[in-house]
Parts: structure tokens; sequence; C-alpha cells
């Protein structure tokens, strides 16, 4: 029986975390005028998934195919962007996050990460955002709430 992505999120108690993606920009190295910038270029989202089996073993298929629908996902709001705007997922297959309240729930993890092409000096801008709002508003239809 083929499985959904309603059914994994429901099944794995799927949540998802944002947070700023940052660039570490240095200018200048190795002379005495060198200086280290910081620069906000986008958005990570990590989306988490329990391991029902109580296991510390490696995700299996039900991760794969949760990856291959957040790509479609991912795909879907990229078609819609703007301004050089990218979303990018990356998997974590061969790592197990231990967490949950009791921080030994087994979890998976991968990452959506919004940022764009217009060039490293430059800060993520309005069409980040709203591939953030568009990304979150498809997640929360799919039941993934936010932690």
């Amino acid at each position: 029986m083929s499985k959904d992505l309603r059914t994994l999120v429901s099944e794995h108690r799927a949540f998802y975390e944002v947070s700023p993606y940052y660039l570490v920009l240095k200018e200048n190295p190795g002379s005495p005028s060198a200086k280290t910038r910081t620069i906000q270029a986008g958005f990570d989202v990590d989306v988490f998934g329990v391991n029902t089996k109580q296991e510390p073993m490696l995700p299996g298929a039900d991760y794969a195919l949760g990856c291959a629908e957040v790509e479609r996902l991912a795909h879907e709001i990229a078609l819609r962007t703007t301004d050089s705007c990218s979303l990018q997922v990356i998997s974590f297959p061969d790592r197990v996050a231990l967490g949950g309240p009791s921080h030994t729930e087994p979890e998976g993890m991968l990452r959506i990460r919004i940022s764009h092409h217009r060039g490293l000096d430059q800060a993520y801008g309005p069409s980040e955002e709203r591939a953030l709002k568009d990304l979150e508003s498809l997640l929360k239809q799919f039941g993934v709430v936010r932690h």
C-alpha cells in the first residue's frame, strides 16, 4: 500500500522549525583591513519526524518517500518565486537525532533552504519571505506543525 505525505506526517508526528540562514563573508582576507560580515541570505526550515520503531536506526523507506514529497512541494513553490529565489531540499539519510520530550526518541530530519542567487553580498528579501510563507502554508495543509 502506497503512503501519501499526510499519512507519513501523522505516523511520524512531523514538525518543523524555522531559523535564519546566514552567510559569513570575509572581505580582504589576509590583509590588515580584513573584515568579516554576516548576512542573512534566507531561511532554513528543518522538518523532523519521529522514528516510530523506537530503535536508533537510520531512516528508511518512509524517509526517502518523505524527502521526495517535500522536494515536490519545494519545486511547486519555486515555480512561483521571483527575484532569483531558490528552494533546496537537503536530506540527511545517514543521521539520527534524539529528541522528543524525553530527548531519547530517534528522529530523522531534512532541511529546506530558502535563499537566492542575487549575489553573496545580498540579504534576503520579499521573495524569500513569500516563499517561506507559501512553504509554511503547504506544510500546515499536510498536518506538519511548527515548533
